[in-house]
């Protein structure tokens, strides 16, 4: 039952993490290579470049998915999503502005407060800091 649990909020960051990399339109490969990366962290399964970009076509309400599992994912998940989708954003160098407004659209949908969503980046960009060094 973890282990479904596990996968399930694993899936939820790879949607959170998809819809933010597709905001602009594209992928990069920087950003399906580090999507890769952490879903494969998260649950264990390797994606195939293939099924990311279908996942990035799927059409959908996401932020009313995403809202309405935010009433019943706990606030690790949420963060993670936000965490998780946060560094795809960086991946590729760019950050354009519809990547941004996607990932605060994703953060209001899921019910965190733009003071935690702040703290969540803080958080993020200190650790890369840290990698970096």
């Amino acid at each position: 039952m973890a282990d479904k649990a596990a996968n399930a909020d694993a899936d939820w960051i790879l949607k959170a993490m998809v819809a933010v990399a597709a905001a602009d339109g594209r992928l990069g490969a920087e950003e399906i290579s580090l999507i890769q990366q952490v879903y494969k962290d998260q649950s264990g399964w390797m994606l195939t470049a293939d099924e990311i970009t279908r996942a990035a076509e799927s059409k959908g309400d996401l932020l009313a998915e995403f809202a309405a599992a935010g009433k019943m994912l706990d606030q690790g998940t949420k963060e993670e999503m936000i965490r998780a989708a946060y560094l795809v954003l960086l991946a590729d160098d760019q950050i354009a502005g519809e990547e941004r407004k996607k990932l605060k659209d994703i953060a209001a949908a899921l019910q965190v407060s733009e003071i935690h969503f702040g703290a969540i980046l803080e958080d993020l960009a200190i650790w890369l800091a840290q990698q970096r060094s």
